[in-house]
């Protein structure tokens, strides 16, 4: 028997305040994670994609080539009007067909869900995948409101499969509804509910985008000679000492670190690009007011900074005193609260230039979250 596999992507995403469907994510679009277990399902045949009309060339070239069929088709003023637009494809359809009709805002569907929800439309003629309330529901009236039997309510999923013809039925009447069961038993029969999935969630708000964050890590490194006649400023402190770093700014190394640490992470250019030494705008530069314009380069990319690590590296002075004033010092710089930012300090045993004392050093690591792009 055929398989039909209909995604309904041309809503405008109006309580999110974005185009929901082609909102990117961790692998791809939204629409692109709904859309690729049906090609990877074994029941599905043929994919039929509605989308906003403005959208119809785009996703005929972002999924053209494909293994399978895949049609595109432009979408109505409600969902019920772009499935009906989709069907208007099929209404000449001679073979058995069973049609599973996906809210392209849905996209953590599964293979595992498509198959088994197919399977039983193909043997019952309808399944609609549905999950338990776990709330205590309230039907509210004019006069009030007053409690729902939890255990008679289910919350409804899709894919919703039919087959065809009695689909093509439901959608023959003209009448509007919010899901695909609702017009199949109206006007054609009892519709059979199936085992939902609970990773099957429908994007609607912003905070639903959150379950789809994902993260990535930088990592900064810096050194700085220390020399006398300059002071020393480390995270944005002024630390009384008898020697300075040297270098084209203040030479704020634990700064510097953390700014490539947050650059790296964001894969953008490092603060030796942003901020060349070659150039005089910089020379002496508070890198407290650099890491800023940092921040404001990692968030145009949609990136969040969830978290900063770091240690300075000095066999003197002592930084432990300090390192709460830099934290706060940094995580005000950032936007971030305090209690994301949180520094420590070490010496290398006496080896090296540090243990020398003729330098510091700083190591970072940044932690951000992709929100939305």
């Amino acid at each position: 028997m055929k398989g039909i596999a209909i995604i309904a992507a041309a809503g405008k995403g109006e309580r999110l305040g974005a185009d929901k469907i082609w909102i990117k994510t961790a692998k791809g679009t939204m629409l692109e994670r709904a859309v690729e277990p049906f090609f990877e399902s074994m029941a599905v045949d043929e994919i039929c994609l509605v989308v906003a009309p403005e959208r119809v060339e785009e996703a005929t070239a972002l999924f053209s080539g494909r293994e399978k069929p895949c049609r595109v088709v432009a979408g109505g003023e409600t969902r019920t009007k772009s499935i009906r637009n989709a069907l208007d494809l099929y209404r000449a359809e001679k073979e058995d067909a069973v049609v599973a009709v996906h809210d392209g805002a849905r996209p953590y569907v599964t293979r595992a869900l498509i198959d088994r929800t197919m399977l039983v439309a193909a043997e019952k003629g309808s399944a609609v995948p549905a999950l338990p309330c776990v709330d205590s529901l309230r039907r509210v009236t004019a006069e009030g409101s007053a409690p729902l039997p939890r255990g008679e309510v289910y919350r409804v999923q899709t894919p919703q499969c039919f087959y065809l013809p009695g689909l093509l039925k439901a959608y023959s009447f003209g009448d509007e509804a919010t899901d695909d069961a609702t017009l199949y038993e109206r006007h054609v029969g009892a519709v059979t509910l199936t085992e939902g999935d609970e990773n099957n969630v429908k994007i609607t708000y912003l905070s639903d985008i959150y379950k789809d964050i994902y993260s990535r890590v930088g990592v900064g490194f810096d050194v700085h000679p220390l020399v006398l006649g300059r002071p020393l400023i480390i995270g944005g402190i002024s630390i009384p000492f008898e020697k300075g770093l040297d270098g084209h700014s203040d030479a704020d190394v634990l700064v510097h670190a953390i700014m490539d640490a947050m650059l790296t992470a964001a894969h953008l250019p490092d603060i030796g690009h942003l901020f060349p030494p070659t150039d005089d705008k910089y020379k002496g530069a508070d890198s407290v007011e650099l890491l800023k314009e940092v921040a404001s380069r990692v968030a145009a990319e949609g990136y969040v900074v969830t978290n900063i690590s770091a240690t300075v590296i000095a066999e003197a002075p002592k930084m432990a005193p300090y390192l709460s004033a830099m934290e706060e010092r940094v995580a005000l710089a950032v936007s971030i609260p305090t209690g994301a930012v949180k520094f420590a300090a070490t010496t290398t045993e006496k080896l090296g230039i540090v243990g020398e004392g003729k330098g510091i050093a700083a190591q970072a690591v940044a932690l951000l979250s992709h929100r939305e792009r």
